[in-house]
């Protein structure tokens, strides 16, 4: 074997062992980059009316300033007064701040909202009410205030049955009555006959005076 063979196989084995340790090094000991992660489309439009159907009828509409959608799931701002419908009649009105409509799974949340009957004589404050529009049903998974025949209530969740019209006002019920303040456990009203039931013991927690 000649001197020019050597150092061809020297400068070839040489070669190979620095390929093979820039593999080990980049292999084990270089951090790689996370992989790319799908993001969305985002769309957002303007002045946009939204309704939702349930069986092609109308549930409710929506007047909104800014709608954005990512994905299944819609944001609604600056609303105008939504509509709940019964039978393709508007039945309830809700004034809400913002909005966020899951199209999958067909559930409304409003935020900041004050819903009201057509006559304005039943008014119902809360922080979230959540529309389910597979099951028909509105709730406030919060804390609801109710002012109804000069009645300020007040109960811990409330729930209302679209489909019958009754909405249940559900644990530490509170009812205050000019200077008088009653708990009780549960109460429901009867949106279409406008009363309200009261269960459970009526018990007079306090009594405010009137200083002189």
């Amino acid at each position: 074997m000649n001197l020019d063979t050597k150092i061809k196989r020297l400068i070839i084995f040489s070669v190979l062992l620095i390929g093979i340790g820039l593999y080990v090094f980049f292999r084990f000991f270089v951090e790689q980059p996370p992989p790319a992660v799908a993001v969305p489309p985002s769309v957002q439009l303007l002045e946009s009316r939204l309704i939702g159907r349930r069986d092609g009828s109308r549930q409710w509409e929506i007047l909104a300033q800014s709608v954005l959608q990512t994905g299944d799931l819609i944001t609604l701002t600056n609303l105008d007064e939504i509509t709940m419908f019964q039978n393709e009649e508007p039945h309830l009105f809700i004034q809400a701040h913002t909005a966020t409509w899951d199209r999958k799974r067909d559930v409304l949340h409003l935020y900041e909202s004050l819903l009201k009957d057509g006559d304005g004589a039943f008014l119902l404050e809360s922080e979230l009410l959540v529309w389910d529009g597979r099951a028909e049903t509105l709730t406030s998974p919060g804390p609801a205030f109710i002012l109804w025949q000069g009645l300020e209530i007040e109960a811990a969740e409330m729930f209302m049955e679209a489909t019958n019209d009754l909405l249940h006002l559900r644990r530490n019920v509170k009812i205050r009555d000019g200077s008088m303040v009653w708990r009780l456990e549960n109460a429901i009203y009867d949106l279409e006959r406008e009363l309200m039931d009261f269960y459970g013991s009526l018990v007079l927690e306090e009594e405010a005076l009137d200083d002189e």
